[in-house]
């Protein structure tokens, strides 16, 4: 084989090994862009809130802390599963509503209402918080986080993050 023939044979494997690269990364990112947003994106997601109906005002008794049930169904990325939790309502006589999260600010566990000791209990470390939710006793330096909420045709609404 000549010399300007090998030179020739080397530059056209050459050319061909670029374009095979180009063309082959170009199949590969148009093809992934997609792929990558269907699966990566619904993970990037903002979380978002939603008002939740906890019925009549009316039914809270005044002077109390009650515990408030909810259930609802959540799409979670490409899953659609039920969403399900609780909230302490505190009503006092003239109808002023506090909502606090069930949520300990120490490490998230769920905190349980004890009326005989007027303290909100968070079972996971003995963190106590008083009526008005801030801490008292154990871990937690943080108060329980005040949910907004709003009174709608007698109704109560809390704005619950998912």
């Amino acid at each position: 084989m000549s010399k300007d023939n090998h030179k020739e044979t080397l530059h056209s494997e050459r050319r061909a090994f670029i374009k095979t690269t180009v063309l082959g990364g170009g199949a590969a990112i148009l093809t992934g862009i997609p792929l990558v947003s269907y699966f990566i994106a619904p993970a990037l997601k903002k979380a978002t809130g939603k008002w939740v109906d906890f019925g009549a005002v009316e039914d809270l008794s005044p002077g109390s802390i009650e515990m408030l049930t909810y259930e609802f169904m959540v799409k979670d990325g490409w899953l659609v599963l039920p969403q399900r939790g609780f909230v302490w309502a505190k009503s006092n006589t003239d109808h002023n509503i506090k909502v606090f999260s069930s949520t300990c600010t120490h490490l998230a566990c769920n905190v349980i209402w004890q009326e005989e000791t007027n303290h909100f209990l968070c079972p996971c470390h003995s963190g106590r918080f008083d009526s008005n939710g801030k801490p008292v006793a154990g871990p937690p330096t943080k108060p329980l986080a005040t949910l907004e909420h709003k009174i709608e045709e007698d109704n109560l609404l809390v704005y619950l993050t998912l």
